[in-house]
């Protein structure tokens, strides 16, 4: 049921009336209202995190480029909020809840990104294969159960692999 709610979300079309300034529509949810952020991941819960990075993937490619008014994303980016979404979106970590230090992973956009937390660790994130589909996570060579790491893992510096098909 929770998954079909979340399919209607994604396919039931905005119908223009709840509000006139906000933008970003993929049915009813608006990458341009930024508490909408974490949906997308919502599909993780019920075991289909393959349903979350293709809208994430469509989120990126659609809605983050120069656009006909030369902006990085035609909406307001409050206090960076659109921005740092894109990059945590395109790093493969997410910081999904305000509220504790677990980032749920995704897959990146590059095969190779160090995270550098300036005390002298430096956490690298390796997409191992080419697909767009997470089949696994690992972190300093050991199997992670789940899609979520804590900072406090990521600080200390070591490998985390993502790993698609």
């Amino acid at each position: 049921m929770f998954e079909k709610k979340l399919d209607d979300l994604f396919t039931i079309p905005w119908n223009g009336v709840e509000a006139y300034n906000i933008s970003g529509f993929i049915g009813q949810y608006c990458q341009g209202n930024q508490p909408d952020h974490s949906y997308p991941f919502l599909y993780y819960f019920v075991g289909k995190p393959e349903k979350s990075q293709a809208l994430l993937d469509r989120i990126m490619d659609h809605f983050y480029d120069m656009g006909t008014n030369k902006l990085s994303y035609a909406g307001m980016d409050d206090a960076g909020e659109m921005s740092s979404w894109y990059v945590f979106n395109a790093i493969g970590i997410y910081p999904f809840s305000p509220a504790d230090e677990d980032y749920i992973v995704s897959v990146p956009l590059f095969e190779k990104v160090a995270i550098d937390f300036g005390n002298g660790s430096v956490c690298t994130i390796l997409k191992k294969n080419p697909g767009r589909n997470l089949t696994g996570i690992t972190y300093d060579g050991r199997k992670i159960g789940g899609y979520f790491i804590p900072f406090h893992e990521l600080a200390k510096g070591k490998k985390l692999g993502i790993i698609t098909r």
